[in-house]
């Protein structure tokens, strides 16, 4: 059962009361992110996550993570380009101190110098990290390439030269400014009594006030089209192809959903059977989807030696071709909404999955979408609104951003994609 709660300060109170599960997750989700920055702050929200683990004034580092693992509980954090959230999934015995725990952390960190300067060090070790592995890396540099100028082209953790110059005063303005009452969605999932929980988070956090700072705000993205090649001394050769797909709050994004399925969203999809299983060319590749509140990209990823990257590119490109001018079949389409619906189920199986879903629901909708909602959103996807969906996100496959990453020859990329 869905409830929501505004308390007099802003703070959207949002809970799922289910039952049959022995654990609750808990989350504290703000409506910022990495997006909300510029290049002068490139990182901060990040940063700020971490240093909200660094003790309080009344606990330690240590003290927060031990108070959690005393009672066989889970605690983290993780920030995004539109909102960060920081959650809590205990036994439903225990959900008060996960509470404490997570209030006492947002509202009474000390970002201490001493820390400040040690997390430097910690979040440097953890872009290098990112760097030496191209997988992911290469998905920073499309994004770089894709979103150049804006803040979605920006990382979520930040350039080191940027961190260095972080203090306790930009972190706390940052922090007062973007992480205020009415920007925060607490979020429940588990045995919860919801005017129970009201009362409680009312306790801990209805003191809390509105600043009336002026928050980061973003613009809409301009996605600009280009081919990058950047050489580096690797085994394989890695790439990343984009274009634009849809927003957060479109309804034709479950005709991307469906699309994505049918050519490199699971192992029976197109490009994983023709390219990995009957060719063998590659271990893995697929395609994705991001969606934000005002724009979306459809994106495939892949890696593969030097020797085959000529193939495995025409390959590519020969798919997206065939479903731009020949669409997809009866087949398919029941087969994508069968897949979207079974990951659907098998997803809220898990207390996390829900308190998160609550909070994107809030985040994007400001309201509950049902799960028959979504489901019959999925049900009603057409074959036809599936082909024009492909029509118009491969409108000219040569016009769809490309990142290389590797010992690549770049005339030949060029030669191959233009062609």
């Amino acid at each position: 059962m869905y409830n929501k709660t505004v308390l007099d300060n802003g703070i959207t109170v949002v809970t799922e009361s289910i039952s049959y599960f022995s654990t609750v997750s808990l989350g504290l989700w703000w409506k910022t992110g990495g997006r909300y920055e510029n290049l002068s702050n490139n990182g901060i929200s990040h940063f700020i996550e971490h240093m909200l683990f660094k003790g309080t004034k009344k606990r330690s580092a240590f003290d927060i993570a031990k108070e959690i693992d005393a009672v066989g509980g889970v605690i983290n954090a993780f920030t995004g380009k539109e909102y960060t959230c920081f959650y809590a999934r205990v036994l439903r015995k225990d959900m008060d101190i996960a509470l404490d725990v997570l209030s006492d952390m947002s509202r009474n960190s000390l970002f201490d110098e001493d820390e400040i300067e040690k997390e430097k060090y910690v979040i440097t070790q953890e872009i290098k990290m990112i760097e030496d592995n191209p997988e992911e890396y290469i998905y920073d540099m499309f994004n770089a390439s894709y979103y150049k100028n804006h803040p979605l082209g920006m990382t979520i953790l930040g350039k080191e030269e940027v961190i260095d110059r972080f203090n306790k005063d930009m972190l706390t303005d940052h922090y007062y400014r973007n992480y205020s009452p009415d920007s925060l969605i607490i979020t429940a999932t588990g045995r919860i009594d919801h005017n129970n929980f009201v009362n409680k988070i009312d306790r801990l956090f209805g003191d809390l006030k509105n600043n009336g700072s002026k928050k980061s705000v973003s613009t809409m993205p301009v996605p600009h089209k280009s081919i990058d090649v950047f050489e580096r001394d690797l085994e394989h050769i890695y790439l990343c192809l984009g274009t634009e797909g849809a927003s957060q709050v479109d309804s034709k994004r479950y005709c991307l959903y469906a699309l994505n399925a049918i050519i490199g969203g699971s192992m029976s999809s197109h490009l994983f059977q023709e390219i990995r299983e009957k060719r063998g060319l590659v271990y893995n590749i697929y395609s994705y989807v991001n969606c934000y509140h005002d724009n979306g990209t459809f994106g495939i990823s892949t890696s593969t030696s030097e020797e085959f990257i000529g193939e495995v590119l025409k390959l590519v490109k020969e798919e997206i071709e065939r479903i731009r001018n020949h669409g997809i079949s009866d087949v398919e389409i029941a087969f994508s909404k069968e897949h979207i619906k079974g990951n659907l189920f098998i997803s809220l199986e898990s207390s996390e999955a829900r308190m998160g879903r609550l909070a994107k629901n809030e985040i994007y909708f400001a309201n509950y979408v049902p799960l028959r909602e979504t489901l019959r959103e999925i049900d009603n996807i057409k074959k036809s609104d599936v082909d024009e969906m492909a029509k118009k996100i491969f409108r000219n496959p040569c016009d769809i951003s490309l990142t290389i990453l590797g010992k690549a020859d770049k005339e030949q990329i060029l030669s191959i994609w233009k062609d």
